[in-house]
């Protein structure tokens, strides 16, 4: 299936962008219908491509192992799969078709080239140093709203290890001096009961502390978090 330059200008979003650059873009989407409910792309699956929803609606979606999250609900005009803009990722999310939906694909290093007019060479250094952080932030806040206070911490301690983390014999030692208020800020919960779960974490070894200082035992954390 294919569609036009004129199809696309008839959405809102792209409206105002040049005809030659609409033309472009029309042709070189792979173009599909999906059925209500139909899987756009699974959570974990290699992102290969950017989408372009043409009609109808998608939801995006994050499951953990209780529950699912819905993370957005997108309309037509909305390009989304944005993951695939760097080579080897993961889709953190689930899409599927909410209703009937008319989808385009692209190969990322063309939707870079013709909606940004620059090589993909050019942009990747620059996308992995900047907004690829704010995605990874995004992604950490969305992971944490299906998860109980308990694996939330858990979550926040090995994201912080990541960020701030450097290696010691014992495992990896949080580098940031982190009060129990500035955690309990973070993962939404009162100071008491991140206390609570720290001297927990510490009692059965997820953890060690060295006055502020905490190192965490990462392997142990992640079965945490996995565990409902």
């Amino acid at each position: 299936m294919n569609v036009d330059a004129k199809v696309l200008t008839q959405l809102k979003n792209l409206s105002s962008l040049p005809a030659d650059q609409l033309d472009s873009l029309a042709r070189n989407l792979s173009v599909r219908t999906f059925k209500a409910n139909e899987s756009v792309f699974a959570q974990g699956e290699k992102a290969k491509f950017v989408y372009l929803l043409i009609a109808g609606v998608v939801t995006t979606s994050y499951s953990s192992c209780e529950q699912q999250t819905i993370v957005s609900i997108l309309s037509s005009g909305h390009f989304f799969g944005f993951d695939s803009l760097v080579p080897e990722s993961r889709h953190p999310f689930r899409c599927n078709a909410f209703e009937s939906a008319t989808i385009g694909s692209i190969k990322p290093g063309r939707f870079v080239e013709i909606m940004l007019g620059t090589a993909y060479e050019n942009f990747l250094p620059g996308f992995a140093a900047t907004l690829q952080w704010d995605r990874a932030s995004y992604v950490h806040c969305i992971r944490g709203i299906a998860l109980d206070l308990r694996r939330r911490i858990a979550l926040e301690l090995m994201n912080l290890a990541d960020h701030f983390g450097s290696a010691d014999a014992r495992g990896t030692m949080i580098s940031l001096a982190i009060s129990h208020q500035t955690l309990a800020e973070i993962v939404g919960a009162s100071r008491q009961q991140v206390t609570e779960y720290l001297n927990e974490f510490d009692r059965e070894e997820f953890i060690l502390r060295e006055g502020r200082r905490i190192i965490v035992n990462s392997k142990r954390l992640r079965k945490v978090i996995a565990k409902p």
